[in-house]
């Protein structure tokens, strides 16, 4: 589907009071991707393979948008409850948070580092004591687990600019060390 389809496609369910599953699948294999719930047209939950909740949904409405990624969007009837879902948002709101959020992702989009590289802690930094803030401790946490960068940003429970912004501060700050 063309570039934002799934805000159209949540808005049409949403109109329709719309209960079951959006499936999100990769357009070049059709795997799933993440599924969106909705109950009565309401947005309850998304899961993706690394995250749920609300941070699940913008990063996949920042995809789409974004065109990083190709999807297939395939709308299920189902039944689903309540106890699934995690979040209580109409679609119009989901919109409105997006269009707040959206240039935040796009500018840490610029400054996310290669894939590929590893980064460690640097030990000076920890000793020195130096005061961080709650998504830099976040990133910090998910670096003492995983130094590869695709996968910081796979485990790090923030969005994904979240995750940029704190690893610039983090590197201003002298906090890592980056390794080839």
């Amino acid at each position: 589907m063309n570039s934002e389809a799934l805000l159209s496609v949540l808005d049409e369910q949403s109109s329709m009071g719309f209960t079951g599953k959006v499936n999100i699948l990769q357009a070049q294999n059709s795997q799933s991707y993440a599924v969106i719930l909705m109950l009565e047209g309401k947005v309850i939950n998304c899961l993706s393979a690394t995250r749920s909740g609300e941070k699940a949904l913008l990063d996949m409405v920042f995809e789409d948008v974004s065109n990083s990624k190709k999807f297939k969007i395939v709308v299920e009837p189902e039944l689903v409850t309540a106890a699934e879902g995690q979040l209580d948002l109409s679609v119009d709101a989901l919109k409105k948070k997006a269009r707040h959020l959206y240039e935040n992702y796009l500018n840490a989009k610029k400054l996310r580092p290669k894939q590929e590289l590893k980064l460690i802690l640097n030990p000076d930094f920890i000793i020195a004591g130096e005061d961080i803030g709650p998504d830099e401790f976040d990133v910090l946490s998910t670096i003492s687990d995983y130094s590869r960068v695709r996968d910081i940003y796979d485990h790090c429970p923030l969005m994904e600019y979240e995750v940029t912004r704190a690893l610039v501060s983090l590197r201003r700050k002298g906090a890592l060390k980056v390794m080839a």
